[in-house]
């Protein structure tokens, strides 16, 4: 729009200089072009050069206007003032100067004023504001050296005079009727933004308490750390959503002699995933409770047929669901299985991994059993289960992600370590790592010492 305005000015620059100068000339020489005429030649080309000089400034304007006004004004000012010093004193080029310094007042710092005042006038008729704008540069414009015309006798100068005051009197009113109707819709819509904004904070605040209502139900899912605690007295958990609610989660459960316990990931975070992670909670609960297995891998075997099953009750194409690392603890004897997360364990000075089966807990092309796995071990070996939230975090110098091989060499530089000084190293750690950045996924990382 603005390269538009340019070349437009240009056009008509082209087109309105030449005819005004030589209006002005013929002045001098032809007689009969003194009053009538020469007066119409004058103020067409004069409006026109006025036009073009406009949308020429109004698209050109230089990134400091202030002090642009200021050094202009400066020389117009000055040059003025030279110029009738040398009329006083009846020195030649008195009237060059005088000419100059109106003319460049009128064509170089005028639009910028008339921009300036244009931009803080802008409030729901933007088109109109600059016509209006325009039309009072143009006739202040015609007043000034009209003006300066009839100083120095030159012929058109009373008709540059009314028809600036016509103009700017017009302008006046429209700017009058212009503004009361803008301020009338301006109180309307902000009336009507004042409510909406009113509406989307009542809605937020419900969503809000709502999420943090299901925050609430969450916790109360999840096993307590005095539970865990007691079974596992040298163990930490580090978690962290990233949202109010998770799509992480873990679970603990006892049956009999065996300790099961868990690190679940399921599809999506936030609200999506922590109603994904109900279903995957309840259909564990409902394995080892009510149909009553102790086996990692056929536990897992049952709980993806309940997550289907769930899923599958609407008649829809749901394909959520978990990846997770199940261990159960009977004594120094642990059975493990896994949905695409692995199982890592630190024995004999060396951190070791047992890999998940590449399936997730739900639809999947080609579903098979789950495997288990059975280690014994030794006091002071450690285990860790884990989702991906940790090692896929961007952060550090470069902003790139943390990594599984990352996460390794840490687990297994500060084994020596309490467990729960491992714990406030990974998460002093990660801290480290992310800075400033944001969050990208839920954290779950389980770490158990024999």
């Amino acid at each position: 729009m603005a390269m538009n305005s340019n070349k437009i000015g240009k056009y008509i620059l082209m087109v309105s200089a030449p005819v005004f100068v030589l209006s002005l000339l013929s002045m001098f020489f032809v007689e009969s072009m003194q009053e009538a005429v020469g007066g119409i030649l004058i103020l067409s080309s004069y409006i026109l050069f006025c036009v073009s000089l406009s949308l020429i400034f109004y698209n050109s304007i230089p990134l400091k206007r202030k002090q642009a006004i200021k050094v202009i004004s400066i020389i117009s000012g000055l040059l003025f003032t030279i110029g009738w010093c040398f009329k006083f004193m009846r020195w030649p080029g008195a009237s060059i100067l005088v000419i100059t310094s109106n003319f460049l007042f009128s064509f170089g710092c005028l639009p910028l004023i008339m921009k300036s005042r244009y931009e803080k006038r802008i409030t729901l008729v933007s088109e109109k504001t600059l016509i209006l704008s325009i039309a009072d540069m143009i006739s202040i414009s015609l007043i000034i050296n009209g003006l300066l015309f009839k100083f120095m006798h030159w012929p058109a100068g009373l008709q540059l005079i009314q028809v600036g005051i016509v103009t700017l009197v017009i302008t006046f009113i429209f700017w009058n009727i212009s503004f009361r109707k803008e301020v009338k819709l301006r109180l309307v819509a902000e009336e009507k933004l004042k409510e909406t904004l009113t509406e989307v904070e009542e809605k937020q605040k419900e969503i809000t308490d709502s999420i943090n209502y299901a925050k609430r139900i969450q916790e109360a899912i999840l096993p307590s750390f005095d539970f865990i605690k007691t079974h596992l007295p040298n163990s930490f958990i580090y978690y962290q959503p990233k949202d109010i609610v998770a799509g992480d989660f873990y679970w603990a459960e006892k049956v009999n002699s065996d300790f099961f316990i868990a690190a679940a990931d399921c599809t999506g975070h936030g609200v999506p995933g922590a109603l994904v992670s109900v279903v995957c909670c309840n259909a564990l609960n409902r394995t080892v409770n009510e149909f009553k297995l102790t086996d990692p891998g056929k536990i897992l075997d049952k709980t993806r047929e309940l997550v289907l099953e769930s899923f599958s009750k609407n008649g829809g194409d749901i394909k959520d669901g978990m990846d997770i690392s199940l261990i159960s603890i009977n004594g120094n004897t642990i059975k493990w299985a896994g949905a695409n997360n692995p199982l890592w364990y630190y024995q004999n000075n060396e951190l070791k991994e047992i890999k998940a089966n590449k399936q997730p807990i739900g639809k999947t092309d080609h579903a098979e059993p789950f495997t288990t796995h059975t280690i014994d071990l030794q006091k002071g070996d450690s285990l860790y289960l884990f989702t991906d939230g940790f090692a896929d975090q961007f952060g550090g110098p470069k902003g790139k992600k943390f990594k599984y091989k990352q996460l390794g060499d840490l687990l297994a530089s500060s084994n020596d370590l309490s467990i729960s000084e491992q714990h406030l190293t990974l998460k002093n750690t990660l801290n480290s790592w992310r800075g400033k950045l944001e969050q990208v996924d839920d954290i779950c990382v389980i770490g158990i010492r024999v």
